[in-house]
């Protein structure tokens, strides 16, 4: 890789912080070759960080060459530090996973390393991509700068739910034995979902491309706005009284094309020969098939929400025009991700409210149209952000027990 592609790759990471996460401090480190990476230093909040801070390093003797050197498979390293980051780690030895995302990448337990010697990030990278470094911040690698982001990305949103969650109760950590599973699933299923470089486009009616076309516009405006990070979240669309339109599995949303959204049955959940459709696919066919009211649905994993599915609690909307469109957030009963099961206690939640809240993994939202139902997302997640104290502080007594 030349220079100009790296920094190229290094302003796209850089723009994956935006102004709603919380300053984070940090360094994003970009292979080269085997002789020298490029890096943006360490010294400046990862948002307002530009081409004018990027350094080319000599992998024999810069900060992180001898990761690049160990591991000929990462060619992208985050390094953040932000105030949880920090408390987090400080706080406690190895952290439990709370949220199903990160337990995708490190199983029930997240690493807190005692220092940043190279053998000892070595050895915590052994099984996992990503760590907590004590007192100093977390640590993410990658085969690219995109897996890279996201893993940090989910250790900022983790280490969120165990400090904001102390006033709700605590982070609920996850069970050992489904941490497992969920890590083992990832490895060996998901990441080798739709691994094809294109699939076959076949032609669709003005209709249907322009619903394919605006799935793809708000899969955009998910990450954008901080509402999902890398592949995780779905979306879809009613097209007719028996098919959805759906995002799917794990393609990242910037790199989807129209040919690559999936057509769905909901009443079978066939699909055929087309792209594998998100696992979240039964949830999203059972929602059309309980709820005529439902055109449109979102399914986020965003910070301020995440901390309320890590302690397995709602919270009330007491602001009049925002219940009578939305209803409660209320918490549905744990499931398995993808299953039969999860698509059941979604759809029975839903019955009184327009959102819910899925223990341990995230919120889902539906309505008549994808640009009502994304304000939808955006607004619960704004006022979860004002009750956890993100932005401002707020009012507890909107929280609910159950």
């Amino acid at each position: 890789m030349d220079i100009e592609k790296a920094s190229k790759q290094l302003e796209k990471a850089l723009n994956s912080f935006h102004g709603k996460f919380k300053a984070m401090y940090g360094q994003i480190s970009v292979r080269i070759d085997d002789a020298t990476y490029l890096s943006t230093g360490g010294s400046k909040i990862l948002a307002d960080t530009g081409r004018e801070d990027f350094e080319l390093c000599d992998a024999s003797t810069g900060e992180f060459g001898p990761i690049f050197n160990a591991r000929p498979d990462i060619n992208a390293i985050v390094f953040g530090i932000s105030a949880d980051l920090i408390e987090t780690s400080s706080a406690m030895g190895n952290v439990r996973t709370c949220l199903e995302d990160l337990a995708m990448i490190t199983g029930p337990e997240l690493k807190v390393i005692s220092n940043t010697e190279p053998e000892t990030i070595l050895s915590a990278l052994s099984d996992t991509n990503v760590c907590l470094i004590k007192g100093v911040g977390a640590l993410s690698t990658g085969s690219n700068f995109k897996k890279a982001v996201a893993g940090i990305l989910l250790l900022a949103k983790t280490c969120e739910a165990v400090n904001h969650g102390r006033m709700l109760g605590g982070a609920i950590p996850l069970n050992e034995q489904e941490a497992i599973a969920y890590k083992q699933s990832f490895k060996e299923d998901y990441t080798t979902r739709n691994e094809e470089e294109y699939v076959e486009f076949v032609g669709f009616d003005e209709e249907e491309f322009a619903g394919r076309c605006e799935l793809i516009d708000y899969g955009h405006a998910l990450v954008d706005h901080d509402l999902s990070y890398g592949s995780w979240g779905n979306i879809s669309i009613r097209l007719n009284e028996d098919e959805m339109l759906i995002t799917p599995s794990a393609m990242d949303y910037f790199e989807i094309k129209p040919e690559d959204i999936v057509k769905v049955n909901i009443h079978t959940l066939e699909y055929g020969n087309q792209r594998m459709p998100s696992s979240e696919a039964p949830m999203h066919a059972a929602i059309y098939r309980t709820r005529d009211d439902a055109d449109a649905i979102i399914h986020t994993h965003s910070n301020a929400i995440s901390v309320f599915a890590a302690c397995e609690k709602g919270f009330a909307i007491k602001d009049p025009s925002l219940k009578d469109l939305i209803g409660d957030i209320l918490v549905t009963e744990a499931a398995p991700a993808g299953s039969d099961k999860l698509g059941v206690v979604v759809s029975e939640t839903m019955q009184d409210t327009h959102a819910c809240i899925i223990p341990h993994h995230g919120a889902v939202f539906y309505g008549p149209s994808l640009e009502v139902v994304f304000a939808i997302a955006e607004a619960v997640e704004q006022k979860a952000r004002n009750l956890l104290a993100f932005d401002s502080i707020d009012s507890f007594e909107d929280v609910l027990d159950d």
